[in-house]
C-alpha cells in the first residue's frame, strides 16, 4: 500500500468525512487516494486561508480534529492565518501539507532555496502549533498521524502540522509491521469541590464566568444541570458566549471591552467569580488596570496550568478540565443558598443599560441584530467576522436555545466569517448559518461566494456596511486628531448587489428600520443569500472601552454610580 493511500486509511479510522484545502502538484498523491477511496468529501475552497478559517469553525461544531490540506510553499504558506487562529482559539485542526522532494530540499540554512517551492513549513509554524513534522521516513507516517490527532485533541486543543514531502506520499510500505502511537499519561489535579463549594456558601454575589473552555457538549449540559439546583448569574467572554442558552433565567450577558455594561457591573462588583477555561485577557478584564473587587474570592478552572495564577491572584487553582469540575460541583447539594437578590439587582442593571434602543428610528447595527435574533431558527449557527460587525454581534444578537456562535477571538482575523460559515454548513446539514460580516472583512475572502453557491450552501452572508473601516475610524477619531486616513479617506467598497448577482446569489438591500421584517422571509436554511445592511458611516459599538471594566464609555454619571454602589450593598 502506498503512504497516500495509508493515510486515507487512518483518516476514515478516525471518522474524517471532510476534508477542506486546495490542490497542488505536491499533495496530488494524497487528494488523488482520497477520490478512489470516496468515503471522504474533498471541499475545495478558491484560497488556502478559506480552507484553514473553514476547518476551524467545522472542528467546533464537530467536537472533534478537523483536516485541511495544502501543497507546496505558496499553498502551504496560506494555511497560516488558520493555523494561527486554531491555536489561539483552541480549536483541534489537523493541516497535512504536501512539500518538496524530500532530496531535494536545502540541508544548509544559508542556502536561500534549492528546489521549487520549498520552505520549511515545520520550523515557520512552531510558535502557531502544538506540534509540527515533518515525514522524513515513511515507516514513521502512522506513529506521526496518531501522534497528530492525539495532540490536537487532547488537553487545552489546538492545531497540529504535519508535513509529507511528495516522494514519501508516494512510497509503498508494509502496514503490518508500522509503529503505533501510545498515548501518555495525563497528570491532571485530583481535587474535591468543598472549597469551592464552602466560597458560595459564604458569598452573597457570586457570578460564573464562561470562557471558551466551557463551550464543549459535556460542559454545557453540567452547566444546565448545576444552573437547575442553585441559580447563579453567569457571564460570558467572547469565546463563552455560546454555552448557555441566552433565555436561561442566569445569562446575564458579554464581559469585556465591549461587553453588555450590566454584565461589566455584575463582574466588577462580584464577591465569589468561579472563572471557567477564560484567559482573563485584558479585553475581558475592560483593561490592563482592572481587577476584580477587593476581596473577591476567584476559583479558577482551567486544562491549560500555565494559565492558572497569571494574572489576578486565585483563591483556588484548579489544574484540569471545566467538564470534570462541574460535573462534580453539579452532584453536590446546594440547600440554603439563594442568590435571587443578586439575580434581581443584575436583572435591574439589565433593563436600565441595554446594548440596543428599539425606540430609536435611524438604522443602527445592535437593533439589526436584536431584531433579526427573532427570525434565525433555534439551531442557527452565527459566525461573526472581526471589527465593529463582532461586538455588536456579541453586544446584541441572542443566542438562544441551541445557536452556536463562532467568532475569530484570540487571533481576531477579518475574513474569517466567510469560510468559517462554510466550515460550519458541512459540519451541521440542513441548519440555517449566518456570516455576519463588515464592509472590510468580506473582501478579504469574498471568493468564497462561490463556494456557497457551487455547493449550495445555506449560509445567509449579512454584510453591515458603513462604507470604511469603522474600528479603525474610531480609534482615529478618539486618538488621532480625527485624521481617518485609509479608514474613511481613501477607502471605498465595491458594488455588493452585483456583485451577489455575479455569483447567482439572491441578495437583498436593508436601508431603513421599517425594512427589518423583510429579513424573516428572505433567510434560508435551503440556499445561500446576501443581505446589505446600509449603516452611516460613524457606526459605533454601544458601549464602548473605558479605562476600566465598569467605566465603558459612555461613562455612567456619579448618581448612576452611587445608584448602583447602593444596589450591590447587600449589608
Amino acid at each position: 500500500m502506498k503512504v497516500c493511500e495509508y493515510i486515507v486509511k487512518l483518516l476514515n479510522e478516525h471518522n474524517v468525512t471532510h476534508i477542506f484545502g486546495y490542490i497542488g502538484g505536491y499533495n496530488q498523491d494524497i487528494v488523488d487516494a482520497l477520490h478512489k477511496n470516496g468515503g471522504i468529501k474533498f471541499i475545495l475552497n478558491y484560497h488556502e486561508q478559506a480552507s484553514a478559517f473553514a476547518v476551524n469553525a467545522y472542528s467546533v461544531i464537530k467536537e472533534q480534529p478537523a483536516v485541511a490540506t495544502s501543497s507546496g510553499a505558496p499553498s502551504s504558506l496560506n494555511l497560516v492565518a488558520g493555523i494561527a487562529e486554531a491555536y489561539f482559539d483552541s480549536n483541534p485542526c489537523v493541516f497535512i501539507v504536501g512539500s518538496a522532494h524530500s532530496l531535494a530540499t536545502r540541508k544548509d540554512k544559508r542556502l536561500r532555496q534549492n528546489t521549487f517551492e520549498e520552505i520549511d513549513m515545520v520550523h515557520l509554524v512552531s510558535d502557531i502549533t502544538k506540534y509540527a513534522v515533518k515525514i522524513e521516513n515513511a515507516k514513521d507516517i502512522k506513529y506521526e498521524l496518531e501522534k497528530a490527532f492525539y495532540i490536537a485533541n487532547e488537553g487545552r486543543k489546538g492545531p497540529v502540522l504535519v508535513d509529507i514531502p511528495y516522494n514519501i506520499a508516494r512510497e509503498e510500505i508494509d502496514t503490518t509491521n508500522l509503529k503505533s502511537f501510545e498515548p501518555p499519561e495525563t497528570n491532571y489535579d485530583d481535587f474535591n469541590t468543598d472549597d469551592a463549594l464552602t466560597l458560595l456558601k459564604n458569598s452573597q454575589k457570586p457570578v460564573i464566568l464562561l470562557g471558551g473552555g466551557t463551550r464543549s457538549s459535556k460542559a454545557r449540559k453540567y452547566l444546565k444541570h448545576l444552573l437547575d439546583k442553585v441559580k447563579i448569574p453567569v457571564v460570558a467572554s467572547l469565546c463563552g458566549l455560546d454555552t448557555l442558552s441566552h433565555n436561561h433565567e442566569c445569562f446575564k450577558g458579554f464581559i469585556g471591552h465591549y461587553g453588555n455594561r450590566y454584565a461589566n457591573l455584575a463582574l466588577a462588583n462580584a464577591d465569589c467569580v468561579f472563572v471557567l477555561g477564560s484567559r482573563l485577557d485584558e479585553r475581558q478584564l475592560g483593561g490592563y488596570l482592572s481587577k476584580f473587587a477587593d476581596g473577591c474570592k476567584v476559583v479558577r478552572v482551567d486544562i491549560d496550568k500555565i494559565e492558572l495564577g497569571r494574572k489576578l491572584p486565585e483563591t483556588i487553582s484548579i489544574y484540569n478540565s471545566v467538564e470534570n469540575f462541574l460535573e462534580k460541583l453539579s452532584e453536590r447539594d446546594f440547600k440554603g443558598m439563594d442568590f435571587s437578590r443578586w439575580l434581581n439587582v443584575i436583572s435591574i442593571w439589565e433593563k436600565r443599560y441595554p446594548s440596543y434602543d428599539l425606540s430609536k428610528k435611524e438604522l443602527i447595527a445592535n437593533n439589526f441584530l436584536h431584531v433579526i435574533s427573532d427570525y434565525l431558527p433555534d439551531d442557527a449557527i452565527i459566525c461573526a467576522d472581526v471589527g465593529q460587525n463582532q461586538m455588536c454581534t456579541a453586544q446584541s444578537l441572542k443566542l438562544s436555545d441551541e445557536r452556536r456562535l463562532i467568532n475569530s477571538a484570540g487571533y481576531g482575523s477579518m475574513g474569517f466569517s466567510l469560510p468559517a460559515a462554510i466550515g460550519a454548513a458541512y459540519a451541521k446539514k440542513d441548519t440555517c448559518i449566518v456570516s455576519i460580516n463588515g464592509d472590510g472583512g468580506i473582501q478579504m475572502n469574498i471568493q468564497e461566494l462561490h463556494t456557497l453557491k457551487r455547493d449550495n450552501l445555506p449560509v445567509n452572508v449579512i454584510i453591515l456596511n458603513n462604507n470604511c473601516l469603522g474600528m479603525i475610524r474610531r480609534l482615529q477619531e478618539n486618538m488621532y486628531d480625527n485624521n481617518t486616513f485609509i479608514s474613511v479617506d481613501g477607502y471605498s467598497v465595491p458594488d455588493f448587489e452585483a456583485i451577489s448577482k455575479a455569483y447567482k446569489i439572491p441578495y437583498l438591500k436593508v436601508s431603513s428600520q421599517n425594512e427589518y421584517k423583510l429579513v424573516k422571509d428572505f433567510i434560508s436554511s435551503k440556499h445561500p443569500t446576501l443581505i446589505e445592511v446600509c449603516l452611516p458611516v460613524e457606526m459605533t459599538n454601544y458601549p464602548e472601552p473605558g479605562c476600566l471594566i465598569d467605566k465603558q464609555v459612555p461613562l455612567l454619571s456619579d448618581t448612576e454610580m452611587e445608584l448602583v454602589k447602593k444596589e450591590c450593598n447587600f449589608d
